[in-house]
């Protein structure tokens, strides 16, 4: 029997709250790596996700299992084992596709020091000053953190609490040279792995040719009935190529006449079926049809990686009122001022791009927040844009983008 994620939610706390595994039930909520393959995991326990008259829901015995499993499971809090955490290692150093594999101890790490690294610039340390941030310290952590800032640094956010599904924190403790955890525990995590390699090495693969595509789920396409994977020479056989033909066309009207998205390929990505018609919500203008995930990024991601993706800007300008207007709708307006601002703006000497951010809006003026990226404690200030100011660079981008110069940061003069 199919049922909502809330409720499938509400009946697995219930079921888990005796646990001896510290559980996270939210994850049935916010289904993280779903796109991936499809299902949950608590554990090396994978709840598969369905998609039933285009919601997303669970089956009832499937929940019902799950639970009853966990809470069945015995753990010997007792029976600790050291979890033997790999070396830090830069982003730099390693393989996408490998740093997209699931790894448990390699992400206990990554906690530990981006919130070392983090600590030292919210300190407004200078990078001279850092020295020995990455040396482990006599309580196990890097840098000066303690376990206390650590602990309440990881509440604040989901993606550093839950691993499978599991919060390793209430249960990881320091011995006075190693990390320990349950055996059963580590047992636990280490299935999961091994659980979601075989899971993700299925969804991978096209459901027309078999060719195998990106780990991290590049050629999963979003349908009414679920994920579907194809590569993208199979989608652009299936698919026409959309040509601008309802250019200019009312979003309303074309939803009247019941016209489909999914007849066409994404006209963003150009590499899977489209499932909805983007349109511009101020003007009402068909943009054009988008797959699930490009019309999430150009809805809800940050609008400067939007304006930065190929083809994103001049797709927002398919809208004919922001084209013949000269601008964009409004959530992207700041965006292009602090890509203007990182672009122009220095301090002093430096060389280095500025980080951007607005600190605050009155009267009409936007006043932002600026710090040298350089590492110079004393790097900062601010820059006050008046709103005609905002438009002007709006206006210059969209120029800059029409004449074949997309980055955000070419907004450097009106016309």
């Amino acid at each position: 029997m199919p049922i909502s994620r809330e409720y499938a939610r509400s009946l697995f706390a219930d079921l888990t709250q005796n646990a001896p595994v510290p559980l996270d039930p939210d994850e049935l909520l916010h289904m993280p790596r779903l796109r991936q393959h499809g299902h949950v995991f608590f554990g090396d326990i994978a709840v598969r996700c369905y998609k039933h008259k285009a919601r997303w829901t669970y089956d009832e015995r499937d929940i019902r299992a799950a639970g009853r499993a966990f809470a069945d499971m015995e753990v010997d809090l007792d029976d600790v084992v050291d979890v033997q955490l790999p070396a830090y290692r830069d982003l730099p150093e390693r393989d996408p596709e490998e740093w997209h594999r699931p790894n448990w101890r390699r992400q206990l790490v990554s906690w530990m020091f981006a919130r070392a690294q983090n600590q030292l610039l919210e300190q407004g340390r200078s990078y001279d000053a850092w020295g020995s941030w990455r040396n482990i310290g006599a309580n196990g952590l890097p840098g000066e953190l303690t376990w206390e800032e650590f602990v309440a640094s990881s509440s604040k956010a989901r993606h550093l609490q839950n691993i499978a599904g599991t919060r390793p924190l209430q249960l990881l403790t320091w011995s006075g040279e190693t990390w320990l955890l349950p055996r059963a525990y580590v047992d636990l995590l280490d299935r999961w792995e091994r659980r979601q390699d075989e899971l993700v090495a299925r969804a991978r693969l096209c459901s027309s040719c078999g060719e195998q595509g990106p780990y991290w789920g590049g050629w999963r396409t979003p349908t009414t009935s679920g994920y579907i994977t194809r590569c993208p020479p199979c989608s652009g056989a299936a698919f026409q190529p959309y040509t601008g033909h309802l250019r200019g066309v009312q979003y309303e009207t074309i939803r009247r006449r019941g016209t489909r998205a999914d007849d066409y390929l994404c006209r963003l990505c150009k590499a899977s079926q489209a499932s909805v018609w983007d349109h511009c919500h101020e003007h009402g203008h068909v943009r054009g049809p988008l797959c699930g995930s490009c019309n999430t990024r150009e809805g809800t991601a940050r609008p400067y990686y939007f304006l930065q993706l190929e083809g994103g800007a001049l797709h927002l300008l398919e809208c004919r009122g922001c084209l013949e207007q000269r601008t964009l709708p409004r959530r992207f307006h700041l965006d292009v001022v602090r890509a203007h601002l990182e672009e122009n703006e220095r301090h002093g000497r430096c060389g280095k791009q500025p980080y951007v951010r607005e600190a605050e809006h009155t009267h009409g003026v936007h006043r932002f927040q600026l710090q040298c990226s350089g590492w110079h404690a004393t790097g900062k200030w601010t820059k006050d844009v008046t709103a005609s100011e905002v438009a002007t660079l709006v206006r210059a981008f969209v120029d800059a983008v029409q004449e074949g110069r997309p980055s955000p940061g070419d907004a450097t003069e009106a016309g």
